[in-house]
């Protein structure tokens, strides 16, 4: 940490200095008259104003410490910042670093002040991030691209033997860049995020959720898990309801509350003696029920649909959809 250091030399020299450009130019200054009275003012006069300079030497040097232990403050929130940081010209040189940022790119920070960014980039994802330099220095916008590191020493510099090995190379080899230009237009400001961990992830994610669908799948048409193909079990299947005509009826009577045995016919399109047969078959499988009513002095069937029949419905669906792989 920066101490405050005393004046007293500084002043001395000053004073020395003062004395001499005073010897030198006497003519700037009038003859004082010799009074007692005036030599006395004269001597107050100085007296106060040296007493003002030392207060303001004593402030001077006060905030030249302050800011001096600020500055210190802000290089090691910059050096040591758990984000890369880097300043860019317009052609994307490196002017300053931060030493996070130079471990990102496995160089040390002193070879790379001169290098360009776009050597340790990727040749897929050079191009992006070159447009979005392009594009930030033309539009004065904020821009941020992801890319990808080159895994070796490929570039100018070669590769620093202080950085840390532990740093896995395969952790650093992606990157999300944000970058924003600054006040005078001939620089900017970059970011260096660290995301392969967050690649790795949803990779992960991806291939988990993938495996889930597929046991999913699989369980629901009897393949044990882990089975490459499909087996298309056809047992699974309903034989009461796999027919046109009894998955119709179910089908419209899962959509209404209740419908007649007219009203079904109609939908189903089929004749009274077939689908008398395929009611009862639905009946005996307790799958729908009925009821009698009597409108316009004829007796009506009335059919609705069954908790169980629902079930069977819901269940020979989703088997369907399994063979289908949907």
């Amino acid at each position: 940490m920066t101490t405050k250091r005393t004046p007293s030399a500084n002043f001395a020299l000053l004073r020395q200095q003062a004395e001499e450009h005073l010897g030198a130019t006497p003519q700037k200054y009038p003859a004082f008259s010799s009074s007692p009275d005036e030599m006395q003012r004269i001597i107050h006069e100085l007296a106060v104003y040296q007493i003002e300079l030392e207060m303001q030497q004593d402030e001077l040097l006060q905030a030249r410490v302050e800011l001096e232990e600020s500055l210190d403050c802000y290089t090691q929130l910059y050096d040591f910042a758990p984000l890369g940081y880097l300043t860019l010209d317009r052609e994307g040189t490196i002017l300053k670093v931060n030493l996070n940022g130079a471990a990102l790119l496995g160089v040390n920070r002193s070879r790379l002040k001169g290098d360009r960014l776009g050597q340790f980039i990727a040749e897929e994802s050079l191009a992006a991030f070159n447009r979005m330099l392009e594009q930030i220095f033309s539009n004065r916008e904020r821009g941020s691209c992801e890319a990808m590191l080159l895994r070796d020493g490929s570039s100018s510099s070669s590769a620093d033997p202080f950085v840390s090995s532990n740093i896995d190379v395969l952790q650093r080899h992606t990157v999300r860049i944000d970058a924003v230009v600054g006040n005078d237009g001939q620089e900017c400001q970059v970011v260096l995020s660290d995301i392969s961990m967050q690649k790795q992830i949803e990779r992960e994610n991806k291939a988990l959720l993938d495996r889930l669908i597929k046991a999913r799948r699989a369980e629901s048409i009897g393949e044990p898990d882990g089975s490459a193909l499909r087996s298309f079990n056809h047992l699974l299947l309903d034989k009461v309801i796999h027919s046109r005509i009894r998955s119709a009826v179910l089908c419209y009577l899962f959509t209404v509350e209740q419908a007649s045995f007219v009203e079904i016919k109609k939908q189903v399109k089929t004749t009274d003696g077939n689908l008398s047969v395929h009611m009862r078959m639905l009946e005996f499988a307790e799958y729908i029920s009925f009821d009698k009513d009597v409108k316009e002095h004829k007796v009506q069937t009335i059919y609705r649909i069954t908790q169980k029949g629902r079930d069977a419905l819901i269940s020979y669906k989703e088997n369907i959809c399994a063979f289908l792989g949907i």
